[in-house]
């Protein structure tokens, strides 16, 4: 999902920015903005994984979740028992 961009300041060492500039000057990346975005994009996916991970570990030690969830996979089952044929 592309949205608005908007333009924010922020610090990182020098020797980072050099080496995207040059990455950028190489036509390695088209451009340093790219670069930081991308790494930006790749950093949230592997934050929001690790938020979904613990929620997963606290919900698989939730004991009314886990007899909902046993609750529906029984209930699942009975219907697929039911049907006959193919699709």
């Amino acid at each position: 999902m592309i949205s608005r961009t908007v333009r924010y300041t922020a610090t990182l060492p020098s020797n980072y920015l050099d080496e995207l500039k040059e990455l950028a000057s190489k036509k390695i990346i088209p451009s340093v903005n790219f670069a930081i975005n991308e790494a930006l994009v790749e950093y949230l996916k592997n934050r929001k994984a690790a938020q979904y991970e613990e929620a997963m570990k606290e919900a698989g030690s939730d004991k009314a979740f886990l007899a909902r969830t046993m609750k529906c996979a029984e209930e699942f089952n009975a219907i697929d028992d039911g049907v006959t044929g193919s699709w």
